[in-house]
């Protein structure tokens, strides 16, 4: 998801600013969505029920929960949900407080499941202090945080500028702070200017590194 949130090129990479990847998103998959067009009415399918259910050609399952219910272990608030075609969930709002995979996801997450069933990416409903870093969170889910396979961070905008490996990162609504899987920072927009091997990056500077912390892009 990082990957579609910055309009600017950085390492070969398009990226999309996080408003515009929200509202065209939820243009397209909520509100007056097409999917709701000739949808079934008080249906279940699977053994879910739906207000409104509607399949799309390339096999996945969207539509209303007619309650709130628990699918797949997922707290599921009665919304709009997503299923790939052999019925995994792929969206889902939370009726309640709820952790899976060692992270916290208050009542109103989006959750956006990965393969093994984890959160993968999530908009999470409020602020939320996620393994030491305040993260940026609102009822209307216009900030995307996202997760590797074992719960650990990997991309998110925090709340307030933050320091990782003695660099400052700003708490940009354009750009967001990369991890590596060990917690090592991989990319972030600098709120302080730094000197890494011998050279100067000025404050607002988009810095890419490698795992050794050498910078391989800069913008």
């Amino acid at each position: 998801m990082p990957a579609l949130q910055n309009s600017k090129h950085l390492g070969g990479t398009i990226k999309w600013p996080t408003a515009i990847l929200l509202a065209l998103f939820l243009s397209g998959v909520t509100g007056c969505a097409s999917w709701k067009t000739g949808a079934e009415k008080n249906v279940v399918e699977n053994g879910i029920q739906f207000e409104l259910f509607s399949e799309s050609k390339d096999g996945r399952k969207l539509g209303t929960l007619a309650r709130d219910m628990v699918i797949q272990g997922w707290p599921a608030r009665k919304d709009f949900v997503v299923f790939h075609p052999d019925w995994r969930l792929d969206e889902l709002h939370l009726f309640r407080d709820f952790e899976r995979n060692g992270i916290f996801m208050p009542v109103g997450t989006r959750v956006f499941p990965n393969e093994q069933g984890n959160p993968g990416v999530v908009c999470f409903s409020r602020d939320t202090a996620v393994q030491g870093y305040m993260i940026k969170g609102n009822r209307s889910g216009g900030y995307m945080t996202g997760f590797y396979p074992n719960g650990r961070l990997k991309w998110f905008y925090p709340r307030d500028p933050v320091v990782i490996d003695e660099i400052t990162c700003t708490d940009s609504l354009w750009e967001e702070v990369q991890l590596y899987p060990d917690g090592r920072l991989r990319q972030c927009k600098l709120g302080k200017s730094v000197s890494i091997a011998g050279t100067e990056y000025s404050s607002g500077s988009v810095i890419r590194l490698d795992q050794s912390g050498n910078v391989t892009v800069a913008k």
